[in-house]
């Protein structure tokens, strides 16, 4: 079956007890993980007792599609419940999957599948979002906007910290997508934080705390190159790009950046077009311009004018259909748009 995404939370916290199989699929391979290990810790308490946990792959089960009924048919030396776990699944383990589910032993071993993201006609996505009643599949997708941000801020009260608007809006922009990675940070941030403010009964997270600790190089060198092609700094734009392609950064991820980046500096100038000052319409920019590039912002408004800020947009749309087409050079075609738009405006 499927579960809602209004029923996942509850499911995690008490499982149907008619469940003994659960995919858990989706680009966020971090959320992935997290979800996995939650749920394989309410089944088995030491999650490396060999005699009560199995690990398996999906190539396993590719050899040897009767792996799986004979592990979850074997019974735990000493008693209690058996967990397998079964990693990197996908289509080709669909077999071995099925075959279980129409042999299925009895007993109280639990499967915990973890795969990527399956597209809707995948074979295992399918099998587990069926009518069965024993299979379940939950999806982990990347969280955005105000939902990373509610994330964001229970991550941080679990650690008894408080976090403003303004740094709860500019956290949800810096830190990575993954749930392990964004974890991670906030866990380093929550460390300092409270290292350095061990006297203060409320403890709040500031700008100055962020800044000192969440490390984010991959994005702040994308933020470097946007901000380098509208200030039209093609040396700095290439030589950034040439880094970014070594690092095997996504084109698509790049040209999307650049989209945001020509997005707010669309916003800002219509508020200058309107009256506003550039300093008045780069504060009321959200998320907040990082402080390092506000004279750079403030720079450009005054070189871009709206109808060659659409016109960028534009070709920024048509390069990102273009890289997903079967055969196109993404990173080329990425490369030559930005350092003309970059030598563009240097002109």
């Amino acid at each position: 079956m499927k579960l809602a995404a209004a029923q996942i939370a509850s499911f995690l916290q008490k499982p149907d007890p008619a469940v003994n199989v659960v995919l858990f699929y989706g680009p966020d391979a971090g959320l992935v993980r997290e979800r996995a290990d939650n749920l394989a810790k309410l089944i088995v308490d030491d999650l490396n007792d060999p005699f009560r946990v199995a690990a398996l792959t999906g190539a396993m089960l590719t050899d040897d599609p009767a792996r799986l009924l004979d592990e979850m048919s074997a019974q735990a030396l000493g008693g209690g419940r058996r967990l397998i776990r079964l990693q990197q699944a996908a289509d080709n383990t669909t077999l071995a999957l099925a075959n279980f589910l129409a042999n299925a032993p009895q007993g109280d071993s639990f499967l915990l599948i973890e795969a990527g993201d399956l597209e809707k006609r995948s074979k295992l996505r399918s099998l587990c979002e069926s009518d069965n009643k024993t299979v379940c599949a939950i999806p982990c997708y990347v969280e955005e906007g105000a939902a990373k941000q509610r994330i964001i801020s229970e991550i941080l009260q679990a650690e008894n910290l408080h976090v403003s608007r303004d740094v709860l809006v500019f956290l949800s922009s810096i830190l990575p997508p993954d749930r392990i990675a964004m974890r991670s940070e906030l866990e380093k941030l929550a460390l300092y934080v409270d290292g350095s403010k061990q006297r203060d009964q409320n403890k709040s997270v500031t700008m100055e705390d962020v800044l000192a600790i969440v490390q984010d190089a991959g994005a702040a060198e994308i933020d470097d190159l946007v901000f380098a092609v509208g200030s039209g700094d093609t040396r700095r734009a290439e030589l950034l790009l040439d880094r970014l392609a070594a690092e095997q950064t996504s084109a698509v991820a790049i040209l999307r950046a650049a989209q945001r980046h020509f997005m707010r500096l669309q916003w800002a100038r219509y508020q200058i077009d309107q009256g506003t000052s550039a300093g008045e319409a780069i504060k009321k920019l959200q998320p907040p311009v990082f402080w390092k590039y506000a004279e750079s912002m403030t720079g450009q408004l005054r070189r871009w004018q709206s109808p060659q800020i659409e016109s960028v947009l534009h070709k920024l749309y048509e390069a990102e259909a273009a890289v997903k087409r079967t055969g196109t050079p993404d990173t080329a075609l990425c490369a030559q748009l930005l350092l003309r738009t970059a030598a563009t405006t240097a002109a």
